[in-house]
């Protein structure tokens, strides 16, 4: 009976309540359900399409925070919005820019080739991720030298005759504040929160690069002329030779810090943090009290003043690797077995601190090149 049953509820006609001769005669006789009663042919299938229809895009909707959270990664899901790379060849071609008082939307990073180790590019991710508005570039080996040779070559001797890579990646990062301006930050530097809020505080606008050269972004009333450079503290000693690490960095074009690169001198006293640190300490105590105006290094505008601001602890270098970070080191040392990234940000209150930045210190380079056993925490 089961069978006619289906058949008559499908075509719409009421099933007979006789059993027939064939059926078990102590079988209960089956009840049409009255839900049915009123579907003709048509309006039940008209229901099931509907049934059909929500469960696949039920189906859709699971399968696509399947696809964000499992599948992908690593990956960037479709229309995931993050800074746009630039490459360096395309940045070497653009102009300059003309207008020095704008932090531009650059995030210079720097590595042997273009392909970055595991975790470099989860901390390089996070940057672009927290500035979506901004532009990346990616400096190779090869970038950094045509860099030099086609802005700086009266360096290049010297950039050429450095005793290592990291001594030569210490001192172009400089070059790209000077030149081109923006933010520069170290692969092992994990972006917290969006830099413009940063540079809003110190009353510096960040604008598109192409505004700095093009004449289309125009000065706000309210906005100071003038321009600035930034630097981070790392911990509270200030007289640690290491206490302004150059890991991170942002600058208007054209600061006059950033140009103030002797010439024959030792790699030692011209890259890395303790020559950064001493940089600065001169410039603070010439400039500290003084209204003094400089003229341009690169390009013609007229005299502008000009500042630095090391920026407390907090705010870039939360996690220090001198003494004072000894508690964090094990949760936040990369190279530590237990190295726990979210751990560590909540160790150190990260959120709390209103942090902008965190370093995990890889020390990924020795003086002969990468350090081997570093590395291998990296690429994991």
């Amino acid at each position: 009976m089961a069978p006619l049953l289906t058949r008559n509820l499908l075509l719409g006609q009421s099933p007979s309540l006789q059993p027939s001769p064939s059926s078990n005669r102590d079988e209960p006789p089956l009840i049409r359900h009255p839900q049915f009663s009123s579907l003709s042919p048509p309006s039940f299938r008209r229901a099931i399409a509907v049934v059909v229809i929500v469960v696949f895009i039920g189906t859709l909707i699971i399968f696509r925070d399947l696809s964000a959270s499992t599948l992908y990664k690593g990956l960037d899901p479709p229309n995931h919005r993050k800074a746009a790379q630039l490459s360096a060849k395309d940045l070497l071609e653009s102009p300059v820019p003309k207008n020095y008082e704008f932090v531009p939307k650059l995030i210079h990073q720097s590595w042997s080739t273009p392909e970055l180790p595991s975790k470099f590019e989860t901390w390089s991710r996070s940057c672009r991720e927290q500035n979506p508005d901004w532009q990346w570039v990616l400096w190779t080996d090869e970038d950094n030298l045509n860099l030099v040779k086609k802005y700086f070559p009266w360096y290049l001797e010297y950039y050429q005759k450095l005793p290592g890579e990291i001594y030569r990646a210490d001192l172009v990062r400089n070059m790209y504040m000077h030149l081109y301006g923006g933010m520069y930050a170290d692969l092992d530097v994990e972006c917290l929160r969006p830099a413009n809020e940063l540079f809003e505080t110190y009353n510096i606008a960040a604008v598109p690069y192409k505004s700095t050269y093009d004449g289309s972004h125009h000065r706000s009333l309210n906005v100071l002329q003038e321009r600035k450079a930034f630097f981070g503290r790392m911990g509270t000693n200030d007289t640690f030779d290491h206490s302004i690490p150059n890991a991170w960095m942002a600058s208007t074009p054209g600061h006059p810090l950033k140009g103030a690169i002797p010439g024959k001198i030792t790699a030692e006293q011209l890259t890395g943090p303790i020559a950064l640190r001493r940089y600065i300490n001169l410039y603070l105590s010439k400039y500290r009290n003084s209204d003094e105006l400089v003229v341009d290094v690169i390009g013609p505008q007229n005299a502008m003043k000009h500042t630095v601001e090391v920026l407390p602890w907090w705010n870039v270098f939360p996690y220090s690797w001198d003494r004072d970070g000894l508690a964090f080191r094990e949760i936040c040392s990369v190279n530590s077995k237990k190295y726990d990234r979210e751990r560590c940000k909540s160790n150190i209150a990260a959120d709390r601190w209103g942090s902008y930045f965190i370093t995990y210190w890889s020390h990924s380079w020795s003086r002969s090149g990468h350090n081997d056993d570093n590395m291998k925490n990296i690429a994991n």
